[in-house]
């Protein structure tokens, strides 16, 4: 896998208080629950609120950052 998005899975599960591995699997599988459960609430309820956003997901999602991770996970 690249290691950018190594790093960038590594520090962002640092951050979710959860295993890099089991936050690409989440985010493999789309349920990103386990990784809501241990965030900070205010965090939670962020990320709740982009999630629940359509237009905010596509837009997240068209990122070029988004595309990259997408690729180098294998969707």
């Amino acid at each position: 896998m690249n290691s950018n998005i190594d790093t960038i899975l590594i520090a962002v599960s640092k951050k979710l208080g959860i295993t890099p591995e089991k936050l690409k699997e989440a985010l493999k599988t789309g349920d990103v629950s386990k990784a809501l459960e241990n965030m900070p609430p205010k965090d939670a309820e962020k990320l709740k609120a982009i999630l629940d956003n359509p237009e905010m997901v596509k837009k997240v999602m068209n990122s070029r950052q988004a595309q990259e991770l997408k690729k180098n996970l294998g969707n």
